[in-house]
Parts: C-alpha cells; structure tokens; sequence
C-alpha cells in the first residue's frame, strides 16, 4: 500500500527525466548536425568530387564532335578560363578535328590545397591519365599533373584555371 502512496511520485520523475534525457538528445543530434567541422567537412568532398569531375571534361576531346567537346569545357568553366575557351576560333576547331584524335582522360588522383569556404573558392592538385587515340595508330598515354582552381556559382563547382605542372623536377 506504501508503494501506491509512491507511485504519482516515481511516474513525475521518471516522465521529468524522459524530458530531460530528449531534450539533452536533440541538442546533442543538434549541435553535431551544424558543426563546422562536419560542414566544412561537406564542402571539401563536393568541391573534390567536382573538381575530379571537371578536370576529367577538360581534358577529354572526341575529334568527331569538337563543338560538342568545347560545349561541354564551356560548361564546366567559368571566369577566365570560361574567357579563354570561349574565344576558340574556326581555325584551332578545323585543326583539332583534322588531328583525328580522341583525347580521353582519366582523373587517378586528387586533393585539394586550399579551400575558402565563405569565398566560394578552391585549388585542386590533380594526376590525370590521359589516353590519345589517333586514327590509325595504336592509342598512347601520358600523364599529367594539373593545378586547378575552383570557383562556387549558382549551378556548382566550376574551373576557373588549369594549369599544368611539370612532372620531372
């Protein structure tokens, strides 16, 4: 019967403690889900993730299709280097097409140096395979290394430059 007299008591604390404990539970699910290390974290992998991308269309060309190959380098760049390859004359395009070749590369590694997440910018290290099939010849590879620089804009990561790094030194 002593129990009973308890019972009003033990259920007040308990349901007072179930509180507690959700509340300290979504403030804990809270504060890691905005964490700057876990946003920033976000940030680096898409960046890199795009940057692997972007540097793997910018250094592939099919010799059967030159607009759509410079379409899709113009899609993937911005700023000057958008400036540069948007100034492609008729003459380089005949002279690409006329090469025969098909350019395909191949992103084997990648990091990033630098990133600014409130500027929208980073710089990406890159080593790239690239295959050269040319018509009538047995395909060769080289590789390369690139320095690239990435800008945020509305539709995502894009190039602002790609440079390439000697591989000797």
């Amino acid at each position: 019967m002593a129990a009973v007299k308890y019972l009003p008591l033990v259920l007040v604390a308990a349901a007072l403690g179930a509180t507690v404990f959700a509340g300290g539970s979504g403030y804990a699910w809270y504060s890691a889900s905005n964490d700057p290390a876990l946003t920033y974290g976000t940030a680096r992998d898409d960046a890199l993730s795009s940057g692997r991308t972007l540097v793997t269309e910018l250094s592939s060309l099919d010799y059967h299709d030159v607009d759509g190959g410079l379409g899709r380098w113009l899609a993937a760049s911005t700023g000057p280097l958008h400036d540069q390859l948007a100034h492609t004359d008729d003459t380089t395009k005949k002279t690409l097409a006329a090469n025969a070749t098909v350019a395909t590369g191949r992103v084997l590694d990648a990091a990033l140096s630098e990133l600014d997440e409130h500027a929208g910018t980073a710089k990406l290290l890159a080593s790239v395979e690239i295959t050269m099939a040319k018509q009538g010849t047995a395909p060769a590879v080289k590789r390369n290394r690139f320095a690239a620089a990435l800008t945020r804009t509305p539709d995502g990561w894009k190039l602002s430059a790609l440079d390439q790094l000697p591989v000797g030194a």
